[in-house]
């Protein structure tokens, strides 16, 4: 898995802004004792803090799906899919895919404030 090349302008506007309702992903975080707490995520920002937590699960398969339609971002959706082939277990396969996220997160905030 290589790097990301850099965003274009509407990647980079849409992985800033929060998305709508029916725009939103849907993932999991499960408690020892309380067991599995749904989460609602209505940015990219809160996916990334989201897949720091403890124990995040999130369907891969709608990820990249909403990655494709809903951020726009073919590239990072096609990274995304390589890190879950490539991983061994779910852990290692969501770590990889946080570090990719976090890496586009911070391409994106970059490229805001050069053209500020």
């Amino acid at each position: 898995m290589g790097k990301l090349s850099g965003p274009d302008k509407e990647v980079a506007f849409r992985v800033l802004q929060e998305v709508g309702f029916e725009e939103r992903i849907v993932g999991y975080q499960v408690r020892e004792r309380s067991g599995t707490m749904i989460k609602s995520l209505y940015s990219f920002e809160e996916v990334v803090a989201f897949l720091n937590d403890q124990f995040p699960v999130l369907k891969f398969d709608e990820l990249k799906r909403w990655l494709q339609v809903v951020m726009k971002d073919e590239e990072l959706a096609l990274k995304v899919e390589e890190a879950v082939e490539q991983g061994h277990t779910d852990y290692e396969r969501t770590r990889r895919i946080r570090d990719l996220m976090r890496e586009r997160l911070v391409q994106c905030k970059n490229a805001r404030w050069k053209k500020a």
